[in-house]
């Protein structure tokens, strides 16, 4: 009777770290937030070419904004923009939202040298 009793409570203990555990794993989106990984280019860039191509991947995002324009997500979560830069030193803000409201935000700064400013370094 008490080995009745042990592989019972054995038998619910196991059940319910199972529950616990798909539990979590289903809530992850919820416990994790948004996140963007960001390929090109990284902060510091310098380039002499006006148009650079920003890429990259968000994962648990819904809504993706590149300086507050609204970019497209592939099904992956794979993003590709390109950028036209001004004159000398820029700032880029990729900012995405889950469907809970949560955000999760990069900035990266550049610069873009023009002729005069190539021609001092």
């Amino acid at each position: 009777m008490k080995m009745r009793k042990l592989l019972q409570r054995i038998g619910i203990a196991i059940g319910i770290i199972i529950i616990l555990g798909y539990g979590v794993f289903a809530l992850q989106g919820i416990i994790r937030g948004p996140k963007i990984i960001l390929g090109t280019p990284q902060s510091g860039f310098a380039t002499t070419t006006p148009l650079i191509l920003v890429s990259g991947r968000a994962v648990r995002v819904t809504n993706l904004s590149l300086n507050g324009a609204t970019t497209t997500l592939d099904l992956a979560g794979n993003f590709s923009e390109s950028l036209l830069l001004s004159r000398g030193y820029n700032i880029m803000t990729i900012e995405g939202f889950d469907k809970y409201g949560r955000s999760a935000k990069e900035t990266v700064e550049m610069t873009l040298l023009t002729t005069s400013t190539v021609d001092q370094f």
